[in-house]
Formats: structure tokens, C-alpha cells, sequence
């Protein structure tokens, strides 16, 4: 309906009247003036009276109430303004005479106004009606803020606009303080949202309770310590406490911990939403205001009967294990040399292999051997080559495994040859013949170009046959007894995995803190996993966001649990690779702990507000330039040419960017001004000029502009911190939690009662004693006044409550 003026409501409301006996007087609403004939917003003409406000409006509004009586209770019908009646309008034009008037007309004392208008502004989006009920469903998260959200009852709008006859005036009538609006906030909740302090002292003076929980589980106390609200805050702290005894300036004072300490009073379980849990991991500044008084009192009663123990023995565990992880990985041995050696000729073979059938001759099982024969002496060849030529000539890698392939392809037939006679003559099992040296010896040298370097590869040829003699018959018997024999699988396991050499006493000691650090690891896994059973799934991961090494710490634990399937595995390389993630993300543990100590925990909050703050910042400004000129070096760079290198040796050896990544190495070492080894390479390429124009470009955005600028962030990060006042009282009172947190549940009842003492109702509360200034005395003196009329009106409110309930008839 494009016009919804169109709509025509009479023909859906029944003609019969209505037996209101019978129906929920909850989901109906009597309505005087005629819906269809409404204004704009759905007002009516008394709305438009109390809205202008003048004196003639105001005795024509009293003029329809006194001919149209029924009139006073209709409300604004937009979802604009939903739930706004005349009594909502004259509290906010502060007119104590009109509201007595509209009280004694009849006005809802309990008329909600929830319409959009009213509502928090971060709650808008997420308005939704409902067929149940009247109000609108809102997400519950909100951070209160609203031009106009005054609680929708009109003694709210009273409270927060400091109407204090208006708000007597409607409590005389029977108005509820503690009625609940659609966030659950009653009237002292809206006064510590608006920060009215001496409103609530009436309010709570005149009944209001402050034990009611919203809808986010908050009581005004713990409202005004997730808000940072200080001044309310330690009020409140005030007028809940309880007076014991006062000697001059000295008072003896309980504070009730149902609301303040983490650890719930009945069963022991942490409690998110108590004012020392929201302080403590609070984000505003003003939070570090309310680390004071009580707070670290009780953050001292919890760290000398419990916690202290506790850290300081995690402490202390911990660098056991980080001593056992430096001895584990310390002596752990490196990769021999002569597996070092054969990597080139391995990779030589595969490629040989592949394109270098073996013959065929005899398809018995005597090709096997040949096969065997010829990889395991062509191996040990190109072994002993390749290190040779690697120390004597000191060639490159590249040029190494080119001589390498082209010397298999050469050999590879003739050792074929001679194995496969070796194999069919029992009688030349002995050793290899000098023969057969010399006929490998012609074959190298026919292979190569350069002279020398054929006789320098003949001669090491030559010793290395003569060298190994090998019998050929035991290197057949070895090879099929490798191949066949399953039962000595444990000594080929210690024989090829270097990590499984245990005969010397190094070795022993370095398995023994392996198996020790394996049941560490296990021991920290267990414990992180009985601590997530008992706070629960989201509070766990809540407390591990807290301290991010510990969430390392916690993952090189698991990493470590692979390491006996990589050993029986026989992976030295992978259990390496991980071995190095283990011990960089074991050592940032130790910032966890250096928190808790007042010399360095300052410095750990400011490395961590440098990363993810500073440095964040700084990495996406900067990743735009390294990427950019990185890839405009790289294209500059393929022109490269080392007038040094000889002709038959590829220039990308020392090509400074031989690829894009180590373009972008380069530039990070430009950045940090290390060029020399960039700036002299620039002439060498076709493109010098446009090489150094870059540079200085470069280097002026990047490594002057970019690099200073985060030094700049890094020291005002740096200054803040140190001249903030409590900034490491904070880290340490999260430390306090994060360890309290590790306790069970029954076991942290336990020790609540130890630091705690029964109050006369009952309650658990923390005694103190204070020492007062004067103007101190003279407040809690008015507190106790306040209290006791408190105490009077609750019980008037109670009696006249029980006698309404007996009054009323039984049908």
C-alpha cells in the first residue's frame, strides 16, 4: 500500500464489544481518540497542546480532559514516538503543576515510552516488533548512549531531567522506582548512566533498590564500574557498605563482595560482570581511576592468601621447562657430513635415473642388483666429487651439479658394464680392477671441456675407486639383506636417524629432558583443558585473549606432542623445522610472568601496545611501498649483468634480486639502510639511472618519513604509559585474575572465606580499616541517614503492599 492513509483499520476491529473480564488486559490498550483520524506521528489534540506549551494551550488541554476524560491515557501511535503520553511531555517541559494536574486526571504513572526516538542510538538498527507483547525487542549489548533514552517511565524521565517535585509527585501516586525498561534498567540505573548523583540520593532515600540486575546482568554499582563512572562508583561502594566501628579517623567498615569480587559468594564459579572483573579488564582510561580503594585491597587479600603461591610456583616450573627445552634442543645433532655432501649428487641421480634407462640384459632378479650396484657406487662418486671440487675450487652449487650430471651421464654405462661382468664372474668379486678404474678415468676425460679440470676430476675419480674397494658380491649380500630382512628394523631406525643415536652420553642426556619435556607438555595441555571445563568454552578463550604468550606457550605444547610420531618416523628435517616453532613460541612465556613484577611489567605493556598498535599501523603503510618498488627493482634487475662471471656460469649467482621475493628482501634491508650491496649492482643493469632515481625516492618516503614517523608512535606510546598512574597496577591485577581463574571452583570458595568474613544478614564481605579525613566523616554520616530513611520507606512500602494484598476480595 503505497499510501497508508488508505488503510482503513474500522474493518478489522470487531463491532461487539469487548468482556474485558476475560480478555489479557496486557495485549489490549483502550484508545479514545480515533486512530484513522490522528496526526502524522499518530497524535491527537492533547498532544498538540502539551507539545507547544503555552498558557492557552495548557487550559485547552484541561479543557478536553475535563470533556473528554478518557483522553489523558492515549499515546503517540508512530514508532517514532510509541508509548508517549501527556504526562511523559509535561515532565520533560518541567511543569510540576501540570504533571499534579494530569495525576490527579488519571494519568498511567506506568506508561512506557518506547518508541525509536527514546531508544539508545546503537540499538536502532536492531529494533524488531513482537506479536507477544507491546515493547520492541532490542539487542542487548548497548553502551546507553541516546539523546532522549530516559528509561520510558515517566519517573525515569523525572530522574534523569533532576525533577525532583515531579518525581515525588508520581511516587506519592504509587509510581515504581524499580519498574524495568526494555534494557531492564530501573530509575537508579538511568541515574548512574547520566552521572546524576545527588538525584540517586533521593531516589535511593525514597526506596529505590540497588540490587536490581539489567538486562546485561548489571546492578548499578557494577553499571557505574563498566561505564568508568568513578564518582558513582565509590559512592555507591559507600552506601553499601556497613559501618562496624569509628574510633577518631579510624573506621571499621564491611564491604559486601556479592558485587564487587570475581568469585561468585555461593558456588565459587568467576563472575564476568563483578566490578572488579569490568575494572580490571576495562579499555578506558578513566578504569585506571577505579584501581583504587577497594579494588586493590581486595586484589591484596586475594594475592597473599592464594594467588601468590600460585604464580610464583608456575613461575618457577616453567623455567625448569625452559631449561630442559634449552638442553633438549642445545645438543640436538645437525645433519652429517656426508649427508651434507650427497644432496647434490642424490638430486644428480634422480634426474639421471629418469632419462637413463638401465640395460636389460638379464631379466632375472640379477637386474636388480645391477641397479643397486651401479646407484650405490655412482653415489659415492659424485659424493666425493662434488666435495672436492666444493673445497678445493670453490665453485658455485649451480656449476657444481652441472660438472655432477654431466659426469653421470658419461660413467653410468661403463659402471654398468663392469658391475653386470662383476656379478656373472664369481672369481672378480674381490675388489674393483684397476682396469675398470681406467676405463672410468677415459670416459671422464673425453666428458670434459676444460683440461685441468678433467684431470683434477680423474685423479679424485681414481683415489676414491681405489679408496672405497668395494666388493662387489658383499655390496649385493648387504644391499638384499637391506631389502628383505624386517626383523632388525630398530638398528636400520638408530643406524639412519641421526636423532636416534644414542650411544654417547650427550645423546642420553638429551633424550632424558626430550621425555621430560614431553610430559611438561603434557602436564600444561591437561591443565589448560581442566581449566576450560570449568570456566566454559567462551570464558576460556576470553581469559587466553588475555595473554597472548600464553596462547603460544599452549600451542608449542601441542607442536611438541608430534615429536615421537616424527622420530619413529625417521623425519629429522620436519621435527627441525618444528623444533625452531617450538623454541620461539616457548620463550615469549616468560612475558606472562614479567607482568607481575613492578620493574618490568610496565615495559611488557608497552611492548604489546607497540605491536598491536604502532606497529600495525606503521606494517600497512609500509607493506605499500616495499611491494610497490620491490617489484619495479625486480623488473630492473632481470637486465643484470656481472662483467665477472664467466661466460658459461648463469648471472642470477650474483644477481642481488634474482626473484621477486628477494626484491622484497631487498627492500626491507634498503629500508634499514643496508644498500651498499644494491647501490654498486645498479650500473651493472641496462636501467642505472631509473635504479637510482628510485633509490632516493625510496629512501625518503621509507627510510626517513616512515621509519622515523613510527619511532615518533613508539615514543609517545612509550610516554603514556610511563606517566600513566596505574597502569601496571592494572597489569597486575589481570595477572591476579588470569591465575585465579586456574583455581577450581570448590577451591576458590575455599579461599574467599578465608579472606572474608560473614556480615550480620549473612552476606560475605571484606572487612577494612580506613583512616578518614573530615569531609570522609561528615559523608558517611549523611550515607547512614540516608540509609535509615531508606530502611523506613522500604518497610511503609511493604506494609501498605500487605495491606492492599489482605484488603483485596477473594472471588
Amino acid at each position: 500500500m503505497e499510501n497508508p492513509a488508505d488503510y482503513d483499520i474500522n474493518k478489522d476491529i470487531e463491532n461487539e464489544d469487548v468482556d474485558e473480564t476475560k480478555i489479557d488486559k496486557s495485549k489490549y490498550r483502550l484508545v479514545c481518540w480515533i486512530l484513522s483520524e490522528r496526526g502524522a506521528v499518530g497524535e491527537t489534540i492533547l498532544h498538540l497542546c502539551m507539545l507547544h506549551a503555552t498558557a492557552i494551550h495548557i487550559d485547552l488541554a484541561k479543557r478536553l480532559l475535563r470533556f473528554y476524560p478518557k483522553l489523558i491515557n492515549d499515546i503517540y501511535m508512530s514508532d517514532e514516538y510509541y508509548g508517549e503520553n501527556v504526562l511523559h511531555m509535561a515532565i520533560v517541559n518541567e511543569e510540576p503543576a501540570m504533571v499534579k494536574f494530569l495525576l490527579d486526571s488519571g494519568a498511567d504513572v506506568h506508561e512506557r515510552c518506547y518508541g525509536n526516538f527514546m531508544c539508545p542510538e546503537d540499538q536502532k538498527a536492531s529494533r524488531a516488533d513482537s506479536l507477544e507483547h507491546e515493547w520492541v525487542c532490542v539487542c542487548p549489548e548497548t553502551n546507553y548512549k541516546g539523546y532522549v533514552y530516559w528509561g520510558e517511565y515517566p519517573l525515569s524521565f523525572a530522574a534523569c531531567l533532576g525533577q525532583e517535585e515531579c518525581y515525588r509527585l508520581m511516587l506519592a501516586r504509587g509510581a515504581d522506582p524499580d519498574k524495568q525498561d526494555t534494557n531492564g534498567n530501573t530509575v537508579l540505573h538511568m541515574l548512574v548512566i547520566y552521572q546524576k548523583l545527588a538525584t540517586l540520593d533521593m531516589a535511593y532515600e525514597t526506596g529505590a533498590s540497588l540490587s536490581l540486575k539489567n538486562v546485561q546482568h548489571l546492578t548499578p554499582l557494577t553499571l557505574a564500574a563498566k561505564l568508568a563512572h568513578i564518582e558513582m562508583f565509590f559512592h555507591i561502594l559507600n552506601i553499601e557498605r556497613e559501618i562496624y566501628w569509628q574510633i577518631g579517623s579510624i573506621t571499621c567498615a564491611a564491604y559486601p563482595l556479592s558485587q564487587v569480587d570475581t568469585i561468585d559468594v555461593n558456588s565459587g564459579r568467576i563472575s564476568n560482570n563483578s566490578a572488579l572483573n569490568l575494572v580490571v579488564f576495562g579499555d578506558k582510561d578513566e578504569h585506571l581511576e577505579l584501581m583504587d580503594g577497594v579494588l586493590v585491597d581486595l586484589l591484596n587479600a586475594k594475592w597473599n592468601t592464594f594467588v601468590k603461591s600460585r604464580f610464583y610456583r608456575q613461575f618457577f616450573l616453567f623455567c625448569f621447562y625452559f631449561v630442559l627445552s634449552l638442553i633438549s634442543f642445545t645438543l640436538r645433532p645437525g645433519p652429517s657430513a656426508s649427508q651434507t655432501a650427497t644432496t647434490v649428487a642424490n638430486s644428480t641421480l634422480s634426474k639421471q635415473t629418469a632419462t637413463t634407462p638401465i640395460s636389460n640384459t638379464n631379466v632375472t632378479s640379477t637386474s636388480f642388483l645391477d641397479s643397486s650396484r651401479l646407484s650405490m657406487v655412482t653415489r659415492s662418486l659424485i659424493a666425493t666429487l662434488t666435495s672436492n671440487l666444493n673445497s678445493t675450487l670453490n665453485m658455485t652449487s649451480e656449476y657444481i651439479e652441472r660438472i655432477a650430471s654431466q659426469i653421470t651421464s658419461n660413467i653410468t654405462s661403463t659402471l654398468q658394464e663392469i658391475l653386470l661382468q662383476a656379478a656373472q664372474d664369481e672369481e672378480s668379486s674381490s675388489t674393483l680392477s684397476t682396469s675398470s678404474i681406467d676405463i672410468i678415468s677415459q670416459n671422464i676425460s673425453i666428458s670434459t671441456e676444460n683440461a685441468s679440470l678433467a684431470r683434477h676430476v680423474t685423479d679424485t675419480i681414481s683415489e676414491t675407486l681405489a679408496d672405497l674397494n668395494l666388493t662387489v658380491i658383499t655390496v649385493t649380500t648387504d644391499t638384499i639383506a637391506t631389502t628383505t630382512d624386517d626383523d632388525d628394523w630398530w638398528d636400520d631406525l638408530t643406524e639412519e636417524c641421526r636423532l636416534m643415536h644414542l650411544t654417547s652420553a650427550t645423546a642420553k642426556i638429551r633424550l632424558t629432558t626430550e621425555i621430560m619435556m614431553q610430559i611438561g607438555a603434557i602436564l600444561y595441555i591437561a591443565a589448560g583443558l581442566r581449566e576450560a571445563r570449568f570456566l566454559g568454552l567462551n570464558m576460556f578463550i576470553e581469559n587466553l585473549m588475555t595473554a597472548p604468550s600464553r596462547v603460544m606457550f599452549l600451542f608449542s605444547c601441542c607442536i611438541l606432542l608430534s615429536f615421537p610420531f616424527l622420530r619413529l618416523a625417521c623425519a629429522d628435517e620436519v621435527e627441525d623445522m618444528l623444533a625452531v616453532v617450538v623454541m620461539l613460541t616457548t620463550a615469549p612465556y616468560f612475558l606472562f610472568f614479567c607482568r607481575g613484577f613492578k620493574t618490568v611489567g610496565p615495559f611488557v605493556v608497552m611492548i604489546y601496545r607497540m605491536i598491536m598498535g604502532d606497529l600495525l599501523r606503521f606494517v600497512s603503510i609500509y607493506l605499500v611501498f616495499v611491494m610497490g618498488f620491490s617489484q619495479a627493482y625486480y623488473i630492473i634487475f632481470l637486465s643484470f649483468d656481472n662483467p665477472n662471471t664467466p661466460e658459461g656460469v648463469d648471472d642470477s649467482v650474483s644477481n642481488p634480486m634474482p626473484s621477486p621475493l628477494e626484491s622484497i628482501m631487498a627492500m626491507f634491508l634498503m629500508s634499514m639502510t643496508t644498500f651498499g650491496d644494491y647501490y654498486g649492482a645498479f650500473e651493472r643493469t641496462d636501467h642505472e639511472m631509473e635504479a637510482k632515481l628510485m633509490f632516493v625516492v625510496y629512501m625518503a618516503i621509507v627510510a626517513i618519513l616512515l621509519v622515523n614517523m613510527l619511532i615518533a608512535m613508539m615514543g609517545n606510546t612509550y610516554q603514556k604509559i610511563a606517566e600513566t598512574r596505574n597502569e601496571w597496577q592494572r597489569q597486575w591485577a589481570r595477572i591476579v585474575l588470569v591465575v585465579e581463574r586456574g583455581v577450581s571452583p570448590a577451591e576458590r570458595l575455599k579461599k574467599l572465606m578465608d579472606y572474608s568474613q560473614p556480615m550480620s544478614d549473612g552476606r560475605r564481605a571484606l572487612v577494612l580499616r580506613l583512616n578518614q579525613s573530615e569531609e570522609d566523616k561528615e559523608e558517611m554520616k549523611e550515607i547512614l541517614e540516608m540509609k535509615r530513611t531508606h530502611d523506613r520507606f522500604v518497610k511503609k512500602l511493604q506494609a501498605k503492599l500487605l495491606q492492599e494484598k489482605h484488603a483485596t476480595p477473594v472471588p
